[in-house]
């Protein structure tokens, strides 16, 4: 089953009702978001939980110490 946010919990993440500022909001956040066709926002509950790493971040290399 697919969980996904309710309107009470969009709206104490972004503090907005409005949609079209939900998902500005949702966005400055990095969290993945959809404007559905009754033009409502939906949220996977699954993108706060375990959200993914940003792509546009180098991996780390562990630094040898040879000495």
């Amino acid at each position: 089953m697919i969980e996904i946010l309710s309107d009470a919990e969009l709206f104490e993440l972004t503090r907005y009702r409005r949609p079209a500022e939900q998902l500005r909001e949702l966005a400055k956040l990095g969290v993945p978001a959809r404007r559905m066709r009754d033009n409502t926002v939906r949220v996977l509950r699954m993108h706060l939980v375990a959200p993914a790493a940003p792509h546009n971040v180098p991996a780390l290399r562990p630094k040898l110490n040879l000495k």
